[in-house]
């Protein structure tokens, strides 16, 4: 019975809909492994795009634009407990908000089918909400990306303000004592045997799933150009609060809070970001060759900063030309492999090293250098330069 009322479900929300604009397939999984800047490794649950790709945390970035009719297809390939997609701060009804109990559950080798309409542009996440405080800290967390109505990548909304590059950063923690599998592993009925640990201590503050040394490694760098109008998507999809601290130089203004613009933007060098907030903010680049900046963890209960990491926005990086506009976006990135260009490919693209060396010239699509060793990379297309990561 619950299987036709779902059909019955899905079939009028396709009437109601009619025409889908954008259809995404998202896999939940829970066979993965996650590898911290000191080597140790920790189960994770997380979501991918196909059944090859590994489990990495945070999940596929989904980009839609504003007005968009979507479905997202979720399918539920973990082994194990049921799970959702919960659209955390999407305007959506409350059947497709992906709240488990009041909407409904995606249970093993089956699939749950999301439609809503994409809201106006901003930054937004998505995550499981089934046993959520255990599901969100394996890992099944991810940002969502609302472009404007005509999908320019360089706006931040319709007649808005341009910019030369976006960052999204999505931060999070893990306290590798709720990864083993006594937590993780549950039944596949509705029963769900939870245990919760009685404590919850961080060992690990990421950023985009990096930590320690991982963020301030060169190849794991922000790179821009000299004079670059950066817009970072500040986001946190975990439990303690994080401050993103910018250098006065860099002139931080904040526009945009939870998707919306702000009615006066704020200008501070420290954007304080609390769990399940999103901030959207200016930073202004010179012609310094790098620009580091610092972002704290700290308790919510204490106020006590448990983690202060370093992060590097860089600029002398290569010889490659490179316009300051960048019409096209390469995803997923970092990539295993297999990624595309998110336009058609019309004429030969070229990838570099960091040194400036011509490693590939093609027109091929997908773009495939599963032949190149892990690390970073250039890709150069139609004047236009973006920083890729194999991994």
């Amino acid at each position: 019975m619950r299987k036709i009322a779902l059909f019955i479900f899905v079939f009028s929300i396709c009437n109601a809909w009619g025409q889908i604009d954008y259809s995404k397939l998202i896999i939940g999984r829970n066979t993965g492994t996650h590898t911290f800047h000191d080597g140790l490794q920790t189960r994770i649950f997380g979501f991918t795009e196909t059944l090859s790709a590994a489990t990495k945390i945070p999940g596929p970035t989904i980009y839609l634009n504003s007005g968009d009719s979507v479905k997202l297809d979720f399918w539920n390939m973990s082994q194990g407990a049921p799970h959702t997609i919960h659209l955390h701060g999407l305007d959506v009804n409350q059947q497709n908000d992906g709240v488990g109990m009041f909407s409904f559950e995606v249970m093993h080798n089956e699939h749950g089918f999301y439609y809503f309409k994409a809201p106006h542009p901003g930054t937004y996440l998505y995550h499981c909400h089934v046993g959520s405080t255990i599901h969100l800290q394996a890992g099944m967390y991810g940002l969502i990306v609302v472009r404007p109505a005509d999908g320019n990548p360089l706006l931040n909304w319709e007649n808005g303000e341009s910019y030369d590059r976006e960052f999204p950063l999505l931060a999070s923690e893990i306290d590798t004592v709720w990864h083993n599998d006594t937590i993780l592993d549950h039944e596949h009925d509705m029963t769900m045997p939870l245990y919760v640990p009685a404590t919850f201590n961080p060992n690990y503050f990421l950023i985009n799933g990096k930590s320690g040394t991982q963020l301030s490694d060169f190849p794991n760098h922000l790179f821009a150009l000299p004079n670059d109008k950066i817009y970072m998507r500040l986001a946190n999809i975990g439990y303690y609060g994080v401050r993103f601290i910018f250098p006065a130089i860099l002139e931080a203004r904040t526009v945009a809070s939870d998707g919306r613009p702000l009615p006066v933007e704020v200008v501070n060098d420290t954007i304080e970001v609390l769990p399940g907030e999103r901030y959207e903010t200016f930073l202004q680049l010179g012609t310094e060759n790098s620009y580091p900046f610092i972002v704290e963890h700290f308790n919510l209960n204490t106020q006590v900063v448990s983690s202060s990491q370093s992060m590097v926005i860089e600029t002398a990086f290569s010889d490659v030309e490179a316009n300051t506009k960048v019409a096209f976006e390469i995803f997923p990135n970092p990539t295993n492999g297999i990624f595309d260009i998110s336009e058609m490919v019309t004429e030969n693209y070229q990838i570099y090293s960091l040194e400036g060396k011509k490693l590939k010239e093609s027109m091929e699509s997908p773009v495939s250098i599963l032949d190149f060793a892990n690390g970073s990379y250039l890709l150069y297309y139609k004047g236009n330069t973006l920083f890729l990561v194999k991994d």
